[in-house]
């Protein structure tokens, strides 16, 4: 049996769909985009909440939450560094937006879908977004 190599074509073709499969992803605000150092990092990001504790986050992250409400219920525990959060409507209005966050818990009524985007620089502490039915 020989072993025949792909071609050319069918190797561009699958690059193309895979850019596009993640395009589409990126687009319907499915999955979380991360641009940051994360130690210690525990998380879990869902279809209504997103939540995570660590030692150290130092960069972006971006998530999409769909709430079962329309109130996102946040609570911020601030151990050292500073946090910030803004969440944008589908429309991409700011909806809310508030920098080096202490350890706190607040409530935020959203329209609907809303992406939340954390800012963190040298922040050891925890967030926690979630909406409840």
């Amino acid at each position: 049996m020989k072993y025949k190599p792909k071609s050319l074509k069918s190797t561009i073709i699958l690059v193309i769909i895979v850019v596009a499969f993640v395009l589409l992803l990126s687009y319907l605000g499915i999955g979380t985009l991360r641009n940051a150092t994360r130690i210690g990092y525990v998380g879990k990001d869902g279809r209504s909440s997103w939540s995570a504790s660590y030692a150290l986050l130092d960069g972006r992250l971006q998530h999409t939450i769909r709430p079962e409400t329309d109130t996102l219920h946040v609570d911020v525990k601030t151990e050292s560094g500073t946090i910030s959060i803004e969440m944008k409507d589908a429309d991409g209005k700011i909806i809310f937006s508030e920098s080096n966050l202490e350890t706190s818990s607040f409530e935020v009524n959203v329209p609907g879908k809303v992406v939340v985007k954390i800012e963190a620089a040298h922040h050891k502490g925890s967030f926690d977004i979630s909406s409840h039915s």
